[in-house]
């Protein structure tokens, strides 16, 4: 795979005004792979530059990986539309969209960005590692969440409700197989109301969870058994250790807030 030394990303990532695990976070890889990247010292293979081309679909790929060229496609700015950005965080920017390629689902829950025909990106708040505990009694806090940085997923279709990113620590969701959910990767999650906890959930179709739960604050596991009458889960780490991972039951009582994991957003 081919390096390239004379890339525009440091560039763009001051540009922008984000730090540089932030933008670690739009490419979908740590920090410290960053780093080598903006130095030209770090391979990049197929996956990685369609992770760039959907991070920043605005922005001339050649200027980017090669310093060539103007940076903006030439197509971006039309004069009569007004222009908006695609906050990572408080006015810091992805990149720049016209209106007419931006849209919101009807009950205001997510925002879509057109980048090619029939392909969007999604964009959720990301609750990181340093924000989970404070999450626990601010998902309900309007001003709370608008800090939360934002995570951008690529979806085929306009999606209905409530979707949010988590970030992974630890190694409990590790078991050395591709299925692993890695310390540092991050999960999108659609949220599961609560007047459908009383029935039996598609562990079937999901096999990841994020349980919000309000003691043990957020927890990412598979569902071993969901007892409906009791109200109980059955919670699974993947990690083969069960001295240190044993499944443990939580009470739906003491559960705030329930996500199926609909994607995973590698840190590698």
């Amino acid at each position: 795979m081919e390096t390239y030394p004379d890339n525009n990303f440091e560039v763009l990532r001051l540009e922008m005004g984000i730090t540089n695990r932030e933008f670690a976070g739009l490419l979908g890889v740590r920090e410290q792979v960053y780093s080598r990247i903006k130095k030209g010292e770090y391979p990049i293979g197929l996956t990685m530059k369609t992770r760039i081309q959907n991070a920043f679909p605005r922005v001339q790929y050649d200027w980017l990986l090669y310093g060539k060229g103007e940076r903006n496609k030439p197509d971006i700015f039309v004069e009569s539309d007004p222009v908006l950005m695609a906050n990572v965080r408080n006015g810091r920017s992805i990149g720049y969209f016209s209106n007419d390629v931006m849209f919101i689902d009807e009950n205001k829950n997510n925002i879509f960005f057109e980048v090619s025909p029939g392909r969007y990106l999604m964009q959720t708040k990301l609750v990181t590692e340093k924000a989970k505990a404070g999450y626990l009694s601010g998902f309900s806090d309007a001003e709370y969440m608008d800090d939360l940085p934002a995570h951008f997923i690529t979806v085929n279709e306009f999606h209905k409700g409530a979707y949010r990113s988590f970030e992974v620590s630890g190694d409990s969701m590790t078991d050395g197989t591709d299925a692993s959910v890695l310390d540092g990767d991050i999960v999108t999650g659609r949220l599961i109301k609560r007047e459908l906890w009383q029935s039996k959930f598609h562990t079937h179709k999901y096999r990841y969870w994020v349980i919000v739960h309000r003691y043990e604050g957020v927890i990412i596991k598979e569902i071993a058994h969901h007892d409906v009458t009791n109200g109980i889960l059955t919670l699974r780490s993947l990690n083969s250790d069960k001295t240190i991972y044993p499944d443990f039951d939580v009470s739906l009582d003491d559960v705030d807030q329930i996500f199926n994991v609909v994607d995973i957003s590698r840190s590698l």
